[in-house]
């Protein structure tokens, strides 16, 4: 901002000396000029009451006034700190160039204090080279209204070189002189990477010629570039032979992978830009049709916004010919061992050195290496039990030239073992070699010991086990019968063999005719041995390939016993649970419904085969509450629950109280047990009881507000009939007998005393809120309070209760005189809405605050006043503050 702008402290003197005149003129032109004698006293007070309007309105266009004042001042203040502090320079030129104003960037960029620049010549900083292209430049700014630019040198008072760019245009001031508004923009740095460009431009252009690669560049897929070893590896000898020619020309449709040549062009180019260079080998022809593989490197470049693709080939044809015969022979050798799945390994003799090949290594568990090894690599995996029998068999081989043959454990590096095969021969010749094959039977192995196993674990079961494992004939003779289970029946092994199942066991005769007669069965016999009942729980299925019948038996008469046990059980606490007077029901871990008693189905009308079994939340039951899935889930992680007097529990309505007790068996919860005792009848009473307390409250209330406000309109009479009367009298009475001027402090104080009498007789009774409502009542309320200014948001009905009106009023009243007393807030913003049944206010100012733990001990301030009043009308009292940061007050009062 410059330094003679107007302060806002000058403009708030100025603003005053103005008000001041205006009272000065308004009291010399006398504005009530006719005498107070001449008219009646109602048209007196008619006419004074016509100035107090004017008056009225007249200090508030004033106060608007100031208000747009201050806001251009602030705008001003904000432009002039844009203007001065932006990022690019600006400045005012004359016709001749001469610098009038400028901003602080202008000053930074030439290196000179600003009252060094001002009168100057913008032209003395431009080189002397271009000095006549700025003075064109300006003089066509100058003539034309619309915005020129151009790029100049300028160089700065040190003698720094800059490079900037220029943009005028023209505008005329407010004495007629057509002046330039210039903006500098410093391209310096913009410059100085162009020349960089230029010359990294060179660098490439000379490296892309001379490179004894092949180096092309292609746009769109289409050939743009290229240098002379391109030309020279496809047999051209003239650009135009490759240039403007696609990517696709000359390249097979398809790869020798299979795939399009076209697609694999645009993978390969967005593998590229997605890497930033990317390598590949491509099969193509040259001009004489003659094949070719190319190792291709290509590299995006962005050059003014497009994508060009540098590209590098180089010819590759012959390494790929000696690849692909050399994967022919590897492959058929791979073929070979494949099919026998071994691998090859030959011993030097005289080197001590191991040849394997890759299967080899696999077998033995070590990475392939195409390079010989110590035959001690090979030694060190044999497994330390079988070392010493292997290394017999293989210097046995050597010393006799025999043909061996070796199974034995190898150790892998992860500690794993496996068994391999391995034969071999010591070969005649030079070098001596013994040459073999190896073979992994780790498989076979573990197949055989696992079904050793599963036979021992066979034997180790029906030995100890009850079971009873029996083959038969599709006749029905036993083929075997053995195991444990037979011992309970006084039987041994096998010691039925031969003999019809009839005899054996007559009452399961019947239900093995399914078994032998090819299906497979399950089913449970009984019979009575020695006095004892005993149950078995019999498998079977029929063996199509030996013709033979295959049955297990489990005694399971422990089970079967517990089972009677449990039921026996189960029906004397379902008849327990039955007796109750609560509705009772028990659930598992996971919320199913497991016990149902008949209460339960008499108070909530859910029927025992719409609970048992079912989520409890997904009975009629668990849809009657919002609250009762979150408390069931609550009892289910192990915490009990009790919940009084919660209505609409059940289908049918009413009030329970709710009991949830978590089930525990060893330290560990296994579900819940629910109880639901019917109170409907004591809420109801309750209810009663509660209704008949709040209709005597609510009277002595009303008695005690219409009480209150008896007195205070005999109080606010008397004082407006009484003191008021009596201080008017007093006016009129030394109006026309005192020799007094009307100017005399005497007459102020009359009026003073007069209009301060008629206000406190207001707000004692303020008759607006009986003939117009609580909504008129709060804004004439408000008119009447000049500082803070408070805005007020209200929606309620006129038809509200007469007692809740005149409460909410005064409550009104009380905390706009706390907020004037204590708060100096700047502002104060009043809610009033009706919502559903209650009415909701909010009070709240900006002012300083308090510490809301300390209100007990601050007087004066009326919030205890305020909160009897509430809590007598049964509502509820907010109160939020903290020093410095205001206060917000919000009642919430039903409407009855």
């Amino acid at each position: 901002m410059d330094a003679d702008s107007p302060s806002p402290n000058h403009d708030a003197a100025s603003s005053d000396n103005s008000l001041q005149k205006l009272r000065s003129q308004a009291e010399r032109k006398r504005l009530v000029s006719q005498s107070a004698d001449e008219k009646t006293p109602e048209e007196v007070l008619r006419l004074v009451q016509e100035l107090r309007i004017h008056q009225i309105e007249l200090e508030m266009q004033y106060e608007e006034l100031q208000r747009a004042q201050a806001e251009s001042e602030a705008m001003r203040s904000q432009y002039a700190d844009l203007y001065e502090f932006a990022p690019v320079g600006y400045c005012t030129l004359s016709g001749n160039g001469e610098i009038r104003q400028l901003n602080l960037y202008i000053s930074q960029l030439l290196g000179l204090l600003r009252r060094e620049l001002l009168g100057r010549r913008f032209g003395l900083f431009v080189t002397q080279e271009q000095r006549g292209q700025f003075a064109d430049f300006l003089a066509r700014v100058l003539q034309q209204e619309q915005r020129l630019s151009c790029s100049l040198e300028l160089r700065r008072d040190d003698g720094t070189l800059l490079y900037v760019r220029l943009e005028g245009l023209a505008f005329t001031d407010g004495l007629g002189e057509q002046l330039c508004r210039l903006a500098v923009l410093d391209t310096t740095h913009e410059h100085q990477t162009n020349e960089a460009l230029r010359a990294s431009e060179l660098r490439f252009r000379t490296l892309f010629e001379q490179s004894a690669d092949a180096m092309l560049l292609v746009r769109n897929e289409e050939y743009i570039d290229c240098n002379d070893a391109a030309l020279r590896l496809i047999g051209a000898v003239d650009k135009r032979q490759l240039l403007g020619k696609k990517i696709q020309e000359l390249t097979p449709e398809l790869q020798p992978n299979g795939k399009r040549s076209t697609d694999l062009i645009q993978q390969h180019m967005a593998e590229a830009i997605r890497r930033g260079n990317h390598r590949f080998e491509w099969w193509r022809y040259r001009l004489n049709g003659e094949g070719l593989w190319l190792e291709v490197v290509v590299t995006p470049l962005v050059v003014d916004g497009s994508t060009i693709m540098h590209v590098t080939w180089r010819d590759i044809t012959a390494r790929k010919r000696d690849e692909q015969r050399l994967a022919a022979s590897e492959e058929r050798l791979r073929l070979a061992l494949e099919g026998s799945r071994m691998g090859v390994w030959a011993w030097d003799l005289s080197s001590d050195e191991l040849y394997w090949d890759q299967r080899a290594q696999q077998i033995i568990g070590h990475a392939f290496d195409a390079n010989p090894v110590p035959f001690t690599r090979l030694v060190n995996a044999i497994h330390p039990e079988d070392l010493g029998r292997a290394t017999a068999i293989l210097e046995k081989a050597v010393r006799e030239h025999q043909p061996f043959e070796l199974e034995h454990r190898v150790v892998w590096p992860d500690g794993s073992i496996r068994y391999v095969v391995a034969t071999g021969q010591v070969l005649p010749g030079e070098p001596r070699r013994l040459t073999g094959l190896i073979r992994d039977v780790t498989t076979r192995r573990l197949e055989q010991e696992e079904l050793n196993y599963k036979n021992r674990l066979l034997e180790h079961i029906l030995s100890n086990t009850p079971v009873v494992l029996g083959r038969f004939t599709p006749q029905g003779e036993v083929l075997e019968l053995l195991g444990h289970g037979l011992r309970r029946m006084n039987v041994a092994d096998n010691e039925l063999d031969g003999k019809p199942i009839v005899e054996v066991y007559p009452d399961a005769a019947k239900q093995m005719r399914p078994l032998l007669e090819g299906q497979s069965v399950s089913f449970i016999t009984t019979g009575n041995f020695h006095g004892e009942n005993l149950y078995y729980q019999n498998y079977g299925f029929f063996d199509e390939q030996k013709q033979q019948a295959i049955l297990f038996a489990l005694d399971v008469t422990s089970s079967e016993q517990m089972k009677a046990q449990l039921r026996s059980e189960k029906e004397f606490t379902e008849r327990l649970l039955d007796s109750s007077v609560d509705a009772i029901a028990a659930l598992d871990q996971r919320g199913y419904v497991t016990a149902w008693n008949r209460t339960a189905t008499l108070q909530t009308g859910v029927a025992p085969a719409q609970a048992l079994g079912h989520y409890i939340w997904e009975t009629p039951l668990g849809h009657a509450h919002p609250e009762f899935r979150e408390l069931i889930a609550q009892s289910l992680t192990g915490e009990p629950v009790t919940r009084l007097a919660m209505k609409d529990m059940t289908p049918m309505g009413g009030y329970f109280d709710l009991y949830l007790v978590p089930l525990t068996r060893r330290e560990e919860n296994i579900g819940a047990l629910l109880i639901m005792r019917d109170v409907t009848e004591r809420e109801e009473l309750l209810t009663e009881t509660t209704r008949l307390k709040l209709q005597q409250q609510k009277a002595v209330l009303e008695a005690i507000i219409t009480a209150q406000e008896e007195e205070r309109r005999h109080i606010a009479e008397a004082l407006h009939n009484g003191v008021g009367q009596l201080l008017y009298a007093i006016k009129l009475h030394l109006e026309h007998t005192a020799e007094l001027p009307r100017t005399s402090p005497a007459f102020s104080l009359l009026d003073e005393a007069i209009r301060a009498t008629r206000g406190i007789s207001f707000e004692l009774t303020p008759g607006v809120l009986e003939d117009f409502g609580l909504e008129t009542a709060m804004k004439e309320l408000i008119k009447r309070i000049p500082r803070p200014p408070i805005r007020l948001q209200s929606r309620i009905p006129r038809n509200l209760p007469k007692t809740l009106q005149i409460a909410v009023y005064r409550i009104v009243q009380e905390l706009l005189n706390n907020t004037m007393k204590h708060a100096r807030a700047a502002e104060v913003f009043i809610y009033l809405e009706k919502e559903d049944d209650h009415l909701l206010l909010s009070v709240e100012d900006d002012g300083v605050g308090f510490d809301t733990e300390q209100t007990r001990e601050v007087k004066g301030m009326g919030l205890s006043s305020i909160r009897s009043r509430v809590e007598l009308l049964n509502g509820q009292f907010q109160l939020r503050s903290r020093p410095g940061h205001g206060t917000m007050v919000t009642i919430q009062l039903p409407v009855a």
